[in-house]
């Protein structure tokens, strides 16, 4: 009766999505969207609600998948972005609005010593493997089960259960630099002990899948300690 209710109250999503179906994988451009039978297909948004193209009106709970913290559409936002776009959309050289971003940032997170932006959390995460790994002269990474940390191949590995499943297309070589453990400080102890070729240890702060399975109280804290 629900999924009734839903195909029937959005007919264009559905006539969207089998269009989309044969021009995307999975009919989607980000998996987070992929929903059954058919996601609804967002005409316009304002303020905390978006309605789509069938004209039904939802709360927005998702915003930007989290980059949206003021809202949809915020007319100071939306000034701002219409005064700089009329200057140039890509100039292709370094401005003065990069460096008092790269300022606030350092400022909104004290211990940043330096800010590189990058095009993606993949491409950031992807670097901080690098980075760690040219530091230390070392090639393993422990990360926990569930956390994301992007799509690229060193950490794609138990993101989702089955954890012991090795992900499709990524070369065993590059899967036994990764440790993946469970939120346990005791067993990233004894893998720090015993294995004198662990280069860094990432973690999603919020908590696994997206801050939906929290770390335990104190344990970011701990792995601090222990990583120092």
């Amino acid at each position: 009766m629900i999924e009734y209710s839903y195909i029937k109250q959005r007919p264009k999503s559905k006539a969207l999505y089998e269009r989309a179906a044969n021009v995307f994988p999975s009919g989607v451009t980000h998996d987070i969207r992929y929903i059954l039978p058919f996601p609804n297909y967002i005409a316009e948004t304002k303020g905390s609600r978006k309605w789509d193209v069938d004209g039904n009106e939802y709360v927005d709970f998702a915003m930007g998948h989290g980059a949206l913290l003021l809202g949809h559409g915020r007319e100071e936002i939306v000034s701002v972005v219409r005064e700089v776009i009329g200057k140039g959309t890509h100039y292709g050289g370094s401005s003065e609005l990069e460096v008092k971003w790269g300022e606030i940032v350092k400022n909104l997170i004290p211990s940043a010593e330096r800010v590189k932006f990058t095009g993606s959390g993949t491409e950031a995460t992807l670097l901080a493997l690098r980075l760690a790994r040219a530091f230390t002269g070392k090639s393993k990474i422990i990360k926990f089960l569930g956390h994301f940390h992007g799509w690229h191949d060193y950490l794609i590995r138990a993101e989702r259960p089955p954890w012991e499943q090795a992900p499709a297309g990524v070369p065993f070589g590059v899967l036994k630099t990764v440790i993946a453990l469970p939120c346990d400080l005791s067993l990233v102890e004894s893998i720090l002990a015993s294995d004198k070729d662990i280069a860094g240890v990432i973690i999603e702060p919020s908590g696994g899948s997206w801050g939906k399975v929290p770390v335990p109280d104190g344990f970011l804290h701990q792995l601090k300690e222990l990583t120092d």
